[in-house]
């Protein structure tokens, strides 16, 4: 209602048309017309029955609006056409019969115990006034109601009858959606995406602010870090913008880690690493059009995410960087991930940065930074980009990538050892200062250290008929390297829980 006339009109007409394509994968026969005062979506069926109604295709049509950018507020509205012949009768009496028996079969039952007030809004001319009906209906439905009373102010419940010439409109129920603007009323950014709750909160809120979104993954983990991501994607994607052919671009990053926990400073790997990620969108975004990238980032919350980090981060980028969770605390973006159903694949996706930095900087100056990035050959970025994948969502979408459970198929198949045998050989994939702050000591059994960032290529070298058991603190990177090695078809592997003195099985 803010925007101008000629805005107004080119939105609504955008948002009836993002409407219209989204309810057609659920039904043919639905209908969306748009008014001046209002948006109307018509699902009678021509297969059914005069009369009967598909409640679950009604059911379906709810969720998709509850999901649609530029929806903000939307009511289930059930129609009944009003006999002119009574509409012209001075005696109004029949009409208001025939409206308050309408009305007493929606809502006799939900004013059991209750305060309410019935509310008329009539366009068009009629002989009887609103207040006159408002009244009869609640007289009414007072006479039937048990233990109900009128309520003229915050009643419990508002009965809302909209008359408009001869038609009569009863709400049902009132629902909320996830308002926003509508979708194409903006240009293209990129946003990353990647582990836990808030890169799939940051997407979100851009999808609803009405931007057209791809998405950009820097790969650190192998395929199985790949796969969790593609998860939380298809499903944003699926239900929130299934009518823009977003795109998913795949960045492989794990020899740009090995770079930097090999040469660079743990305090400092944190920042380098997320001014890499700027820098390769900004290359992105400069060759295909993106006006922005989108990053996660709320103020504070981490070492890395100090307003002095950002600032540090921000001058690898040329190209605007927008943060839209920077005001956000931690318990409101998960409390959005249960809105919107990403609450479950957000606790089964690895973080996987956090073992790459060990106590890192949280006032990190520019020529710090500067200092540590000299130590890298960046030509690894231009490696990385010229092996970039791009694919579409609308292609990735499978059952069990769309699946809100966020657990890959074969994760269950994973064979976890307390107790090594004496035979099996246990890999600590840890960094050599996590080793020596924290060693593992095993009696009759042997310890290979092979660091995570080398894991993937030197297992290949190994004795393949013995069996290798692979041991992280979190058991994140285990799990992770097991997966990517299991796609590879090495059965020679499980992963190892270390039991410290005193700990429980759980």
């Amino acid at each position: 209602m803010i925007k101008s006339k000629p805005v107004r009109k080119r939105y609504l007409q955008i948002l009836q048309t993002n409407i219209a394509r989204s309810l057609k994968m659920l039904d043919e026969n639905i209908k969306t017309n748009l008014f001046y005062d209002k948006l109307e979506v018509n699902f009678a069926a021509t297969s059914l029955p005069m009369g009967e109604i598909d409640w679950g295709l009604k059911e379906d049509i709810i969720k998709k609006l509850q999901y649609i950018p530029g929806v903000e507020f939307f009511i289930d509205v059930e129609t009944f056409e009003l006999e002119r012949e009574l509409l012209e009768k001075e005696d109004n009496s029949e009409i208001f019969d025939f409206i308050f028996g309408k009305a007493k079969d929606f809502y006799l039952d939900k004013i059991t115990n209750k305060t309410f007030v019935a509310r008329v809004k009539r366009n068009w001319k009629h002989n009887f006034n609103s207040i006159d009906l408002e009244r009869y209906v609640w007289w009414g439905l007072l006479k039937y109601g048990e233990n109900a009373k009128v309520k003229l102010k915050n009643p419990d419940l508002t009965i809302k009858i909209e008359i408009k010439d001869n038609s009569l409109f009863l709400v049902r129920e009132s629902y909320f959606g996830v308002w926003g603007y509508p979708v194409w009323t903006q240009d293209r950014v990129i946003s990353l995406i990647s582990w836990w709750f808030d890169s799939g909160v940051s997407t979100y809120q851009m999808m609803r602010r009405w931007c057209k979104t791809d998405y950009l993954f820097f790969n650190l983990g192998g395929s199985a870090h790949e796969l969790w991501v593609k998860q939380v994607s298809s499903y944003l994607w699926k239900n929130f913008w299934v009518w823009y052919d977003a795109r998913f671009v795949t960045i492989p990053f794990e020899d740009v880690v090995k770079e930097l926990v090999e040469k660079v400073d743990s305090r400092f790997r944190w920042v380098l690493l997320k001014r890499y990620f700027l820098k390769v969108a900004d290359k992105l975004a400069k060759d295909h059009h993106y006006y922005a990238i989108v990053q996660w980032d709320s103020l504070g919350q981490v070492s890395s995410q100090t307003l002095k980090n950002m600032h540090v981060i921000d001058k690898a980028s040329d190209t605007l960087v927008l943060r839209p969770l920077i005001w956000f605390n931690k318990q409101e973006i998960i409390d959005i991930t249960r809105q919107i159903w990403t609450y479950n694949f957000a606790c089964n996706m690895p973080e996987y940065c956090g073992v790459i930095s060990d106590k890192p900087a949280t006032w990190a100056t520019l020529d710090q930074v500067l200092e540590q990035e000299a130590r890298i050959d960046e030509s690894i970025l231009d490696k990385a980009i010229e092996n970039w994948k791009l694919e579409y969502l609308k292609k990735l979408l499978s059952p069990h990538l769309a699946s809100p459970s966020g657990e890959r198929d074969n994760t269950d198949e994973i064979e976890i050892s307390y107790v090594p045998e004496w035979w099996e050989i246990v890999i600590d994939i840890r960094e050599e200062a996590d080793i020596k702050k924290r060693p593992i000591i095993l009696e009759n059994t042997e310890i290979l250290q092979i660091p995570f960032t080398n894991i993937n290529s030197e297992f290949k070298k190994l004795d393949q008929s013995k069996t290798y058991l692979f041991y992280c603190d979190k058991w994140v990177l285990s799990k992770l390297h097991w997966l990517y090695l299991k796609e590879l078809g090495f059965d020679n592997i499980k992963i190892y829980r270390y039991l410290e003195k005193g700990c429980k099985l759980k």
